[in-house]
């Protein structure tokens, strides 16, 4: 009988054991099955970065893109706008000596030579006077 007895506490200790070599053979299948699944996690968070940074790169293209046509447009907006203010500063400069013209006119009366002419600019005053063309009147 000890013999049996024997026999059969060797059989507990080989169904322990092989309870216990079960429990690790599925924690090691639990263990590979969560590390494939983080490693795919992992390369589809890649694959989502890279997309998003492609994305981000031609946004930001644009933007520059946009940004020079910005400056490009606003470099000719003030070079014309300089240019206007030239042509504002020669306008007010030819308007003032018009202006000192009339009123030195104004203030020493019609010359004599153009008194008739100025006052009525429309009337031809002497019928003896002929109009003649020059050689360089003749161009224009």
């Amino acid at each position: 009988m000890m013999s049996l007895t024997q026999g059969s506490s060797g059989s507990d200790a080989d169904v322990r054991y092989l309870g216990t070599d079960e429990k690790k053979r599925k924690r090691m299948l639990s263990n590979r099955e969560s590390a494939r699944r983080s490693r795919m996690r992992k390369q589809k968070h890649l694959e989502d970065l890279t997309r998003e940074m492609g994305a981000l790169e031609r946004e930001n293209r644009e933007i520059i893109k946009a940004y020079k046509e910005k400056v490009h447009g606003h470099l000719g907006l003030q070079s014309e706008n300089e240019a206007l203010l030239a042509e504002k500063a020669a306008l007010m400069n030819h308007l003032n000596g018009m202006e000192s013209m009339i009123g030195s006119f104004n203030k020493n009366g019609p010359c004599q030579r153009f008194s008739s002419a100025v006052q009525e600019p429309w009337q031809v005053h002497s019928s003896s006077q002929q109009i003649m063309a020059s050689a360089s009147m003749s161009r224009i």
